[in-house]
């Protein structure tokens, strides 16, 4: 009899909470974290195209790559880089993230890496290049 009866509170338990919305996702839910702590003048530009390149989540996967090697990696290639001044020693990289924005993945290269990376514009008022120099 108490067999019969934990399997009927079993089901009613089951029931009960099947109907509850306590287990429904509540999106949009997104595979990075668009807040994540940037200082706000990395990077910074009033050019809008720029900002939306290096706003734009990508997939990043580096697999044991030199870190000067990095900036050719897909997930960064569509801006120029110029290393000014390069650290003792290259490091090699791996990293993999489902998506993070390319801002987010530059700025993480600069804080494990004591690198410093600031926009140079052209004389046209576009961005030239990105000016990278080890601390």
């Amino acid at each position: 009899m108490t067999l019969l009866r934990s399997l009927s509170l079993l089901c009613l338990l089951t029931l009960a909470l099947s109907s509850c919305e306590m287990f429904t996702m509540k999106g949009p839910f997104r595979p990075y974290d668009a807040r994540a702590v940037l200082p706000q003048e990395f990077l910074y530009s009033k050019y809008h195209p720029l900002n939306a390149w290096l706003d734009t989540p990508v997939h990043v996967q580096i697999l044991d790559v030199p870190l000067f090697s990095v900036l050719n990696e897909p997930c960064l290639r569509g801006l120029n880089y110029q290393v000014m001044k390069r650290p003792v020693h290259n490091p090699r990289i791996t990293m993999n993230h489902i998506a993070m924005t390319r801002r987010q993945l530059l700025w993480s290269l600069c804080q494990d890496y004591q690198l410093s990376m600031v926009l140079v514009f052209g004389e046209n008022g576009q961005p030239g290049h990105i000016d990278i120099r080890a601390h």
